[in-house]
């Protein structure tokens, strides 16, 4: 008898459950209400950017002009946003921008350039997703955050470029039968900060007044400082959520751990709360990571600011290589950063102007490194008529330009690598004729240039032998080098390779790295060879480089 009383107890309460939950609110999840039939709610649609079928009266998204995807009486709610992607992305992901108007307010509640928006991280260079509120789809952008109005929403497309976009855009919607005051209104802000990151560093993010709650954030960070490579210091901070006056009412304690990772950034992740779409290490490193808080909105009445401090990394603030590389002008990081939220008001939020086209799409506005200006000496540098240069004599170092070796002890010349340690470096044995270079400093690059003139033929192949000084720090030194080839315009670059110089002398620790040049066959080009500091073993321990070859064959 209890257990049968128990059961239909249960059964009573599950019933209850659903019957709540179905007709719960728009802040519930995207399926709560599905099978609720509303006799007095109108599904709506409207179209954008297409004018070329049926309706030619459409506005097609041109250079310089501002298009209307949708223009809305209320009350109703916004269910889902449909918006092409456009091609070329490195022009167009930055240079289109998304605004949301709700209720004639002075100032929309969304702009943001249209990729960051939808979670196309550092300038549309992320891998496709899709997660319970925005999509990043083959070829088209989706968002389906709820966005309820009172009187009228308007959803507009800007193309800031000189260049006509292909587009199509709709957005779907319904009415609502009447508007309720507790329903909050839809914002989303974009801010590009580009800043020294260093030990003391205290950054505020986002600051709100009024009352509402964060849905969400996404970022993408660059940065070619060597000492964060691998997103070392980036992935730290203490994420401080300021309250309603109450200091630190949130604190995450790191980054990576605000968006729900462990152990840094490792390797790419899409989930229906948080992801990470880009984790790219080269020149320069990228990072787009996102997370939504659908989950457990965070709250403020009043005001809410949140902000990374850096100060109460220990581990990393004592470290004396950080202040180093801040001292010496690096340390830079590039944070551009989409916040989503929704408020008690249907604007007000002040947006932080957007930079010209021409900066958005660069994707660093500052450097940590010295750049190499190889072009300009290069047109001066004489044609090798020899395709291989193997550094047999101390002359065939006049048949190179080195351009950022390290003043006073580099670059010199190697007859045979003699077993003993001590700076300059040694090499690996098993080779006779060697070039040693060092860069400058872990922020300045040395370059190694040959001139020649390819000829035709059905196969060219660059090689170059290198390896590192197994010596002085046995195990803990490394570098990275990039191949490149100038046509005369412009520089291809080949994939990075990292050095490692190994843990003892052997014959084996020498690479000779191959890359397939054909497609330059015909002319005469600069082959450039750069070395820099920022292995994954970060230490800057002697990152001496020696060089046996720089060659092209015939094959």
């Amino acid at each position: 008898m209890h257990e049968r009383f128990f059961r239909a107890a249960m059964l009573s309460c599950i019933i209850i459950f659903f019957f709540l939950a179905s007709c719960a609110g728009p802040q519930r999840s995207l399926s709560a209400g599905l099978p609720v039939i509303r006799p007095n709610v109108k599904t709506q649609l409207a179209n954008g950017g297409w004018r070329y079928d049926r309706y030619s009266e459409l506005d097609s998204l041109d250079a310089g002009r501002r298009i209307v995807v949708a223009d809305l009486a209320g009350p109703g709610i916004i269910r889902h946003i449909h918006t092409t992607r456009h091609f070329p992305e490195e022009l167009f992901s930055r240079g289109i921008v998304l605004e949301i108007w709700f209720d004639d307010a002075e100032q929309p509640a969304v702009m943001s350039p249209l990729a960051d928006f939808f979670g196309d991280g550092c300038n549309g260079n992320g891998s496709d997703f899709t997660s319970n509120l925005i999509e990043c789809a083959p070829w088209s952008y989706n968002c389906y955050i709820p966005m309820p109005f009172k009187q009228r929403a308007r959803v507009i497309l800007r193309n800031d470029t000189d260049k006509d976009a292909m587009n199509y855009s709709f957005v779907e919607w319904e009415t609502l039968p009447a508007w309720d005051e507790k329903l909050g209104y839809f914002h989303a802000t974009y801010a590009r900060r580009c800043f020294q990151l260093g030990p003391e560093s205290d950054v505020t993010f986002l600051e709100l007044r009024g009352a509402g709650h964060i849905l969400g954030r996404q970022y993408s960070v660059a940065t070619d400082e060597p000492w964060f490579r691998g997103f070392n210091c980036v992935m730290e901070g203490n994420n401080e959520i300021d309250i309603d006056g109450r200091a630190r009412q949130l604190d995450y304690l790191g980054t990576e751990d605000s968006f729900t990772f462990s152990w840094g950034f490792r390797e790419p992740f899409a989930g229906q709360h948080a992801g990470m779409r880009l984790a790219q290490l080269g020149d320069v490193n990228l990072l787009s990571i996102y997370r939504f808080h659908d989950a457990m909105p965070l709250r403020f009445n009043e005001s809410l600011r949140w902000h990374i401090n850096w100060s109460q990394e220990h581990s990393f603030t004592q470290n004396p290589d950080w202040a180093a590389a801040v001292a010496e002008d690096g340390g830079w990081v590039d944070y551009a950063t989409v916040h989503y939220w929704y408020q008690d008001a249907a604007g007000g939020f002040q947006h932080a102007p957007l930079r010209p086209v021409a900066e958005r799409r660069q994707t660093l506005l500052r450097s940590s490194c010295k750049t190499i200006d190889s072009e300009q000496p290069l047109a001066a540098l004489p044609v090798d008529p020899d395709l291989a240069n193997l550094f047999s004599t101390a002359d065939d170092l006049n048949r190179v330009l080195i351009l950022g070796s390290y003043p006073d002890t580099h670059p010199f010349w190697i007859d045979q690598p003699q077993p003993q340690g001590g700076h300059p470096g040694q090499p690996n044995p098993g080779r006779q004729g060697i070039l040693a270079v060092h860069a400058q400093s872990r922020r300045a690059a040395c370059c190694v240039i040959r001139k020649v003139a390819l000829p035709q033929a059905e196969s060219l192949t660059l090689e170059v032998v290198v390896s590192g000084d197994p010596y002085e720090f046995p195990g803990k030194s490394d570098f990275r080098l990039q191949a490149g080839i100038h046509d005369g315009e412009s520089t291809t670059w080949l994939p990075e390779e990292v050095i490692d110089a190994g843990d003892s002398p052997a014959a084996e620790n020498w690479r000779a790295l191959r890359y397939n040049v054909t497609k330059f066959a015909g002319k005469t080009v600069g082959i450039v060879v750069k070395l820099s500091g920022g292995g994954p073993k970060r230490a800057w321990l002697n990152e001496e480089a020696f060089l046996d070859e720089i060659s092209v064959r015939v094959e």
